[in-house]
């Protein structure tokens, strides 16, 4: 009688633990993707945006929003990228357009980058008429945010 508990305990407990097991896959299988992961559904590497993403949403249209933990700037191959708190803009394969909440120094000017697209192993940003190609793999990796001269720290 003893070994039939004993087995049915064993029985139980194997139960039990996989169960759980597949618990555990299912809820992490749902899990809403990072932002850097949409960004590679889309083509796009992880590096144009920093690392201080608290969140973000996107629509099935492709318009996204994006909130930073503060306000920022990254530099990029003598380039100084500033990052609102805020980002918005639409996302479609290999282009943002309508971007906004990101700009670039030209001189004394911060100009507003208004898209991004991909054209193979390169990135163009556009400001305005100016526009500027740098290789994708300058951003392999989400640079650390730091605050710039004239924003909050």
């Amino acid at each position: 009688m003893a070994k039939n508990h004993l087995i049915l305990l064993l029985v139980a407990v194997a139960t039990s633990f996989v169960a759980s097991s597949a618990t555990l896959t299912r809820s992490n299988s749902n899990a809403a993707p990072t932002v850097y992961e949409m960004l590679a559904k889309y083509n796009f590497p992880p590096g144009i945006l920093p690392d201080s993403v608290q969140n973000y949403t996107i629509n099935a249209g492709g318009s996204f929003d994006v909130t930073l933990a503060g306000e920022c700037q990254i530099d990029v191959r003598g380039f100084t990228l500033r990052y609102k708190s805020k980002i918005q803009g639409n996302i479609q394969p290999m282009v943002i357009n309508g971007l906004e909440g990101v700009s670039v120094n030209l001189g004394i000017n911060h100009v507003g980058i208004n898209s991004v697209e991909r054209d193979g192993d390169q990135l163009k940003f556009s400001a305005g008429l100016i526009s500027k190609s740098f290789p994708v793999g300058s951003f392999a990796k989400s640079p650390g945010c730091n605050p710039g001269p004239g924003f909050p720290k």
